[in-house]
């Protein structure tokens, strides 16, 4: 695997009164990534019992991740507007402008240290 590969590990939960415009961005941006996006590595969410979600995005590189960002704004609206963050850590070797844009308001970004790779 690339040393350029990103991570991106969200931990949020849905407003209330917000469940319809989740479902608005999942119906919205799920699709596209699955068809379109082939830079677009893995995209999982999952519940937990208390309700919040823990989402695991994996791209190829940073520009991976502009463009999913870019293709997919519509369906992004809806998640920033019905979600609040719990926590935001991004993994990946990162430019200073892709943290002051995405980690500015919070989070924590990991650099590659050691790996072990088969």
């Amino acid at each position: 695997m690339s040393d350029d590969v990103v991570y991106a590990l969200f931990h949020y939960r849905v407003k209330p009164g917000m469940e319809g415009r989740f479902q608005d961005y999942q119906r919205k941006v799920l699709p596209v990534t699955e068809a379109q996006e082939p830079y677009v590595l893995g995209y999982e969410i999952f519940q937990a019992p208390d309700g919040t979600y823990y989402q695991h995005e994996h791209y190829e590189n940073e520009e991976a991740v502009w463009k999913h960002m870019e293709l997919t704004a519509d369906g992004q609206k809806d998640w920033a507007e019905a979600t609040e963050m719990i926590q935001l850590t991004m993994v990946g070797n990162l430019t200073q402008r892709f943290r002051d844009t995405f980690l500015g308001g919070g989070g924590t970004d990991f650099r590659p240290f050691r790996k072990v790779s088969r």
